[in-house]
């Protein structure tokens, strides 16, 4: 014989069961957009070759080149420093050697006006104080598109790729004060945003 037990919430208790679920839920994807980066400097023989390859297309005329290992949780990168016409430019790859982007460190000044108007009122909505500690213009490489042209392309402000603006910003909300990392679109739509741990803090701002 089989028995079967009903549970009878009421109205009030479904509520409270729901919301509590729907906090727990939030607070582990929160949790999951913790950045936990760690970076090593590291040779440029320690590259994946093919990346080593891709660096020989960048002008022999830039400066202060370094290279590093960069773990974020599960995920490794490879990221080339470096400055050029007088901007600091970083170039990101994946474990297999793969172009992920080229980023360049800019003001919000200089991101054009609705875009920018609409990044400012995110951040005025949204927070009860802000200040913002470093911009970035992201070009998203195409793997259908051409290496040497891309990068050439970015170096020389002559480009057509996807863009996303990363900004790291100190905010203030009514219940804490936190060090996060925003992406947003082209346009300056809201994309997402993860905490920025203290012991990743040295490492993201260059």
């Amino acid at each position: 014989m089989s028995y079967f037990c009903f549970v009878h919430f009421k109205p009030m208790n479904v509520r409270i069961l729901i919301t509590t679920l729907i906090f727990i839920v939030c607070s582990q994807y929160i949790v999951s957009q913790t950045k936990k980066e760690k970076e090593q400097r590291i040779k440029r023989s320690h590259f994946p070759v093919k990346a080593q390859n891709i660096l020989n297309y960048l002008p022999k005329d830039c400066k202060r080149i370094k290279y590093y290992k960069e773990t974020d949780g599960n995920k490794q990168s490879f990221e080339t420093k470096f400055k050029y016409n007088r901007q600091w430019f970083s170039l990101e790859f994946s474990p297999n050697g793969r172009i992920e982007d080229l980023e360049v460190i800019i003001t919000i000044k200089t991101i054009n006006s609705p875009t920018k108007i609409k990044i400012e009122n995110y951040f005025n909505t949204k927070y009860l104080k802000y200040k913002l500690i470093k911009v970035q213009k992201q070009f998203v490489f195409d793997q259908n598109s051409n290496v040497e042209g891309f990068i050439t392309n970015i170096l020389n402000h002559d480009n057509g790729t996807i863009v996303n603006y990363e900004i790291i910003a100190e905010v203030k909300t009514e219940k804490s004060r936190e060090m996060r990392e925003f992406t947003f679109n082209q346009n300056g739509a809201f994309i997402n945003f993860r905490v920025i741990k203290p012991t990743s803090y040295e490492y993201v701002l260059y």
